[in-house]
């Protein structure tokens, strides 16, 4: 994945310091005076989620190597690190397993840099600077399950790369490492890389982050008489878009990939649709995937979803966009495919970025991975971490009979692909996604379960419903919406602090405003997340109910609303009794919400078992050396 631009110095002053204060000791509420007066990893636990995946201690970003083993029946699921820094930097990936992706394990140990798997060469080596992203299949290098498992990355020898400054020749390469105790230690492949530079005649913005496996559908498409993986990486070339190179192996042979030519190729920062309802392609493409899914009548749709960087706009300020897009496929006449995007739109309209996806042969589904910073302004060396992933999600077609196209809102270039029929209705096919059910069950276990009586009648007012704790979840459901409406987390019992999410009719809107979130001065990022949702209006019933699913856990909000929309975003309460969520009904005279159903569960689980709560490690500077004379990061 793409890293930052050269900066010069360090602090070393801001980076010493070590171990945990006692957290019991901070007082319930927190001011920036206080904060500026503690140590390094004295917030560690204050607004640390517990209820997802997170690494023990450092930087993490990317999910990485996630598969299913059938030799050992067990999920990896490894991430990009640093385990002793809260900045990006000498980044080599992390492991943990589960049997059943609620609970997980950290390999190796919790300790330290112990939970480390594959990491960098020597310094000048083709890996040397970094083990960047990649995906793992339980297979050997010739494509057979025998308790081998190989992991196919981007190995790194220069700094800095970025898809604004010229692409130094050699910077990435593409390289498998294998295991053969399932996952306990790994090694090289002794002829790295096994490609060593990108397309013939690309001036590339980026390289990197292969995402492969095996591909029957492809096989068939492609008129392969024997089987073969396939691989995608993200792209672009310099002045011209985004690119995703295609590459396939023969199974019997993982070393040996040909590139078959660009899946697709759109202009830079091209849009399919409306930008706020489909973002936009930006200038290069992070963490490509490439699959496909059967529907419930067993035809086939193909997929892509890909890490957009540079397309910021007003209303998604942000560098970077994860973005999906289903499309036709169809043969090049010289043998490779084409992708035509017909439907797309944001995988997450927050700050969840480099999701990716494996096929769990478990339980024959396609489940995501995504990584969300931290959006903290100041005070990431007192929190000691930076990063988590959101809950994992099974993606699927959904196909919605029975629709009228309300406001012309359901023909528009984006979220669905539609088809109209002799009736005047239309039925629509989009991507879904919702967090793993036994993942939903497993963290509730244990909590306290309240159903709220809302009842039928209309609200007018913002309504205070319940107190609940800084891991916990919601379901509410709303209907009849007839102006800005939703829901407010994370209130204080006098109001200082607040987080709002609604639904805005007036533009298909869904926002959350963080504007109150924090009592605490410039401490975090404070700008309303804003998100495109259109609900489907049916011929018989009218316009559906919007149900949000909101996962709070730490400074970490997860919002899922009708398998169709997704957004994630960070809080940081300055006080410890910010826990009340309530009805919110805009200050407009003609906004009014029914909500038929309220529901909370309160104290989620801890994911991570048998690492505790406080897994803190002491925070050290990379040398010069490592560093590449300081030009990963700024070294604070």
């Amino acid at each position: 994945m793409s890293r930052a631009l050269s900066m010069l110095g360090f602090l070393l002053s801001a980076i010493y310091g070590s171990h945990a204060q006692n957290t019991s000791t901070l007082p319930a509420v927190l001011d920036a005076d206080t904060i500026s007066s503690l140590g390094n990893n004295a917030l560690f636990t204050r607004w640390r989620p517990i209820s997802h995946f997170i690494a023990p201690a450092g930087w993490m970003n990317d999910p990485c190597g996630m598969m299913y083993d059938p030799n050992g029946d067990v999920y990896h699921l490894m991430y990009q690190w640093h385990p002793n820094h809260i900045d990006w930097g000498n980044i080599s990936w992390g492991h943990a397993t589960s049997r059943d992706l609620i609970t997980w394990k950290d390999q190796g140990g919790w300790e330290g840099n112990n939970a480390e798997a594959i990491v960098t060469g020597s310094v000048g080596s083709y890996n040397g600077l970094g083990i960047f992203s990649g995906t793992a299949q339980p297979v050997n290098l010739a494509g057979e399950q025998d308790g081998t498992l190989l992991a196919f990355y981007t190995s790194v020898s220069y700094l800095p790369t970025n898809w604004r400054i010229p692409y130094e020749k050699g910077t990435e390469t593409q390289s498998l490492a294998i295991s053969r105790n399932g996952g306990n230690t790994w090694e090289e492949y002794g002829k790295n890389p096994i490609i060593s530079q990108p397309p013939e005649g690309w001036n590339v913005t980026g390289w990197r982050d292969p995402f492969f496996e095996a591909w029957p559908e492809m096989d068939s498409l492609l008129n392969q008489q024997e089987p073969h993986y396939y691989a995608v990486f993200g792209s672009g070339i310099k002045g011209v878009g985004p690119r995703i190179p295609f590459y396939s192996a023969p199974a019997s042979n993982l070393t040996n990939w040909t590139f078959l030519g660009a899946l697709w190729e759109p202009a830079a920062n091209e849009t399919l649709g409306d930008v706020l309802e489909t973002g936009t392609y930006a200038f290069n493409f992070e963490v490509s995937n490439f699959f496909s899914l059967v529907d419930e009548d067993g035809d086939l749709h193909y997929y892509v979803m890909m890490g957009t960087e540079g397309g910021n706009t007003a209303f998604h300020p942000r560098q970077q966009w994860g973005l999906w897009n289903e499309g036709i496929v169809k043969r090049r006449a010289n043998g490779s495919a084409q992708f035509t995007p017909v439907a797309g739109g944001a995988i997450d309209s927050g700050l969840l970025y480099a999701v990716t996806s494996f096929n769990d042969t478990k339980n024959n589904r396609r489940v995501q991975w995504g990584w969300a910073v931290d959006e903290l302004n100041q005070f990431q060396n007192q929190q000691g971490y930076n990063g988590a992933f959101a809950l994992p999600r099974e993606m699927y077609v959904k196909k919605t009979r029975g629709l009228v196209n309300k406001n012309d809102g359901l023909t528009t270039k984006g979220n669905n692909r539609v088809i109209e029929h002799e009736d005047g209705t239309y039925t629509a096919y989009t991507l879904a996604a919702r967090p793993l059910p036994e993942v939903v069950s497993g963290i509730r276990n244990g909590t306290t379960q309240r159903n709220y009586n809302t009842a039928e009648l209309p609200i007018f007012f913002s309504r205070h419903v319940g107190t609940g704790s800084s891991h916990m979840e919601l379901k509410v459901t709303l209907r009849n919406i007839t102006g800005p409406a939703g829901i407010y987390i994370a209130r204080s019992p006098g109001g200082e602090e607040y987080t709002t999410i609604y639904w805005d009719p007036s533009n298909n809107t869904i926002n959350v405003d963080r504007s109150h979130s924090s009592s605490i001065d410039n401490i975090a990022q404070t700008y309303t997340v804003t998100g495109y949702f259109y609900p489907y209006t049916y011929a018989a019933t009218g316009t559906e109910d919007i149900v949000m699913n909101v996962f709070i856990d730490g400074s970490l909000v997860e919002l899922y609303i009708n398998d169709r929309f997704w957004l994630t975003t960070r809080i940081y309460p300055g006080r410890t009794d910010s826990t009340g969520f309530g009805v919110y009904v805009s200050d407009d005279d003609k906004a009014h919400v029914t909500v038929p159903e309220f529901k909370s569960w309160v104290g989620t689980a801890n994911v991570f078992p048998e690492r505790p709560l406080n897994s803190t490690s002491q925070l050290v500077f990379d040398s010069a050396e490592q560093t590449n004379n300081y030009t990963w990061w700024s070294g604070r």
